[in-house]
């Protein structure tokens, strides 16, 4: 149920696509799908894509450029590089359905990340946006 929340919270904010009713597996799959067609245009590894899979930190310019992709892909990071709140609200209403106190938990942490100072390079910034979204699960013991 915990690491269920946490999920929820990064897929929503990381942007995962768009389902009526939260399959993880679907999540899980479309991210993967996302992170592969950005791993050509970043120049990143198989390895890299695993990395954010995982929701570890990138490791490499191009494993951080690759969560900027992935999150572009979504629409929840800007074109400036900074996270589109109403894009991640909307995101974590569609998967968190009917459950008020995960919708609440997702939508608390995007609004801490949201606000925290990130670099003007948009892979530094999703890569700070990313730790933000695994500390804040943390300390909610999500993970």
């Amino acid at each position: 149920m915990q690491r269920f929340v946490y999920s929820v919270a990064c897929v929503a904010l990381l942007g995962a696509a768009l389902i009526a009713a939260f399959d993880e597996k679907e999540a899980l799959a479309k991210f993967i799908e996302r992170a592969e067609q950005c791993k050509d245009e970043v120049g990143a590894s198989d390895a890299e894509v695993q990395t954010a899979v995982k929701h570890e930190a990138a490791s490499t310019y191009e494993g951080k450029c690759l969560r900027a992709c992935i999150m572009k892909s979504f629409h929840v990071l800007g074109e400036n590089g900074k996270l589109d709140v109403e894009a991640g609200r909307e995101k974590a209403k569609q998967y968190t359905g009917s459950d008020p106190a995960k919708l609440e938990m997702a939508l608390e942490i995007g609004d801490i990340c949201a606000a925290i100072p990130v670099p003007d390079d948009h892979c530094e910034a999703a890569e700070k946006y990313s730790l933000c979204f695994k500390s804040e699960a943390h300390k909610r013991g999500l993970i």
